[in-house]
């Protein structure tokens, strides 16, 4: 009995040391960003509007490129004169004509690898050379008005190089859009909002976002080639110091998955990015010992090394509610701590929820479903994250429904 206590006296702190710092670094800037302020910056237009180029990657799905596209066409602007440029990969010949009808600039692309990366280096070849700025956006994604003008003033206003815009959801219309979308809102919380707040980079997203042209040739063009595009470009450009910037008020609507299936690949998808870039670059930061005093690069690598925010949740509700068990059959001072020690890890993840959480969503009549749904949601992540060696280099779409 004495070697089984100590041995579960063991492991526990040992989990607890393990799984609170990433609840605290969560903790920390959920709190940064409830001082999050977008100021309102204006930018009077000129005599002349500024050239943007749009750059959608359109892998099949003809309906919604049509409809992406359509919108980006129509788009209004006062600083901008803006440029809409298609790379398409598997669009149907009468698609791209369409596109073209419309004003679109459509180019096609054989990509083997069948990579954003690819895609999005192949269209630096048809950027106008007067235009300065370029604007990524995924074949979904659809801007709210207003999204060209705020996010090219903070560029300009505030001298950034790169600027991410607020991706938030189109659809909630089942319980797994909703709490996609929910997490989506939290991570602009915690990686964007907050860290904005202190006076970190944002993180990139991978769409709504405006780059200079320039610096896409520069650090994304021959060096980025991995299906983890955004994370890797983020990186490199870490390394060089460059700051990115964030613009609240430039909303992109994102398609969220629909069905547990989809959920299910695209998780698996995104841990085997986040494992195979944390190996290496953390290899190439110990490689460099000058990078592990650049703050924003090894905050990076760290935010690699966490566990999904749901394998997170379910350690820290499984480890308190196992807590209070222990205490019941070791009521000892030792186990006693043990379980406070949860008890306060669980409670800082609720304040952490409560910092984070987006409040318009708490009005959704779906959100008990989605709730109910975590369970499953948990079992899909820690299936995905099993069975991350058998993903290979196979290449996984997401596929777009609405």
């Amino acid at each position: 009995m004495d070697i089984l206590y100590t041995i579960l006296l063991v492991l526990n702190y040992g989990l607890l040391i393990v799984i609170s710092i990433p609840v605290l670094y969560f903790l920390f800037y959920a709190i940064a960003s409830l001082f999050f302020r977008q100021k309102n910056i204006r930018v009077i237009p000129g005599n002349s509007k500024r050239p943007v180029t749009i750059v959608f990657p359109a892998y099949q799905e003809d309906a919604v490129i049509l409809n992406s596209a359509g919108v980006a066409l129509n788009h209004h602007s006062e600083l901008a004169e803006i440029d809409v440029l298609v790379i398409a990969d598997g669009l149907q010949a009468s698609t791209i004509e369409q596109l073209r009808n419309q004003g679109a600039r459509v180019e096609e692309i054989i990509n083997k690898e069948r990579t954003k990366a690819a895609a999005l280096t192949f269209a630096m070849h048809y950027i106008p050379e007067h235009t300065q700025e370029m604007i990524i956006l995924d074949i979904d994604n659809v801007m709210a008005d207003g999204f060209v003008d705020y996010i090219l003033a903070t560029k300009l206003k505030k001298g950034f190089r790169i600027v991410q815009g607020h991706r938030t959801a189109k659809n909630q219309n089942t319980p797994y859009a909703v709490l996609d979308a929910i997490s989506e809102e939290i991570n602009n919380s915690i990686f964007r909002r907050g860290h904005r707040v202190v006076g970190l980079s944002s993180a990139l997203i991978g769409s709504a976002f405006i780059c200079d042209v320039a610096l896409f040739n520069e650090e994304f063009v021959g060096h980025v080639k991995s299906k983890g595009e955004d994370k890797e470009f983020e990186l490199r450009l870490l390394q060089q110091r460059i700051k990115i910037g964030y613009d609240d008020r430039a909303i992109v609507y994102d398609e969220k998955v629909q069905r547990s299936d989809a959920f299910y690949r695209q998780r698996k998808r995104w841990m085997a990015i986040q494992r195979d870039l944390q190996h290496a670059e953390s290899k190439k930061a110990l490689q460099n010992i000058h990078q592990l005093g650049n703050i924003e690069y090894m905050n990076k690598i760290y935010q690699l090394m966490i566990p999904p925010k749901i394998i997170t949740i379910g350690i820290i509700t499984m480890g308190a509610i196992a807590s209070q068990f222990l205490y019941v059959h070791f009521p000892s001072a030792a186990m006693r701590g043990v379980q406070l020690s949860w008890l306060g890890l669980f409670m800082a993840l609720l304040l952490t929820g409560i910092a984070a959480f987006p409040l318009p969503y708490l009005n959704k009549r779906m959100l008990l479903k989605a709730f109910i749904h975590l369970p499953n949601v948990l079992f899909l992540m820690i299936k995905a994250r099993l069975n991350l060696k058998k993903i290979g280099n196979d290449f996984m779409h997401t596929k777009h429904e609405i």
